[in-house]
């Protein structure tokens, strides 16, 4: 399997599986030293491999929990980076309630010990950027809805 991140005319095409994780009042968000911001817990989709099991796997590497249910709430078309740097991604976004084996602390991803998971809670959005931005929204579609969103930053 192949991750889908290709460069094309200038700038990374890629398709991306991303979890919006929550507990209470809270979400399970990714940051890493050095980054002025935080992004979602997920990765790249793989040749041969559907959305969902790519929710199902990356949350597995990322956590070494087996993922609750999950359910699709929005497609992201995401413009994004400087110029010289510039990427369009493709992003499958999967919500899904915590499940009770995750820890309520933060605790470093089991496959890259350079990220760190952490729970933020949803009133400090404002102070906190979670990149994309525009995924927060994505927190309150209503069940058997899903949200398609064109983003440029």
């Amino acid at each position: 399997m192949t991750d889908i991140r290709v460069p094309l005319g200038g700038l990374k095409f890629s398709v991306r599986v991303a979890i919006l994780c929550t507990r209470g009042d809270r979400l399970l968000t990714n940051s890493a030293d050095g980054l002025p911001f935080h992004f979602l817990p997920g990765g790249a989709l793989g040749t041969d491999e559907d959305t969902l099991d790519c929710a199902r796997r990356e949350w597995h590497e990322e956590t070494g929990v087996v993922p609750g249910p999950l359910r699709l709430v929005g497609v992201i078309e995401n413009f994004f980076g400087p110029p010289e740097k510039r990427q369009h991604e493709i992003g499958f976004y999967y919500r899904m309630d915590a499940p009770t084996a995750l820890p309520d602390t933060p605790f470093t991803v089991a496959d890259n010990a350079e990220v760190t998971c952490q729970w933020v809670p949803i009133e400090e959005f404002a102070a906190t950027p979670i990149y994309p931005l525009v995924a927060r929204s994505l927190l309150d579609v209503p069940e058997g809805e899903v949200r398609h969103v064109i983003n440029r930053e």
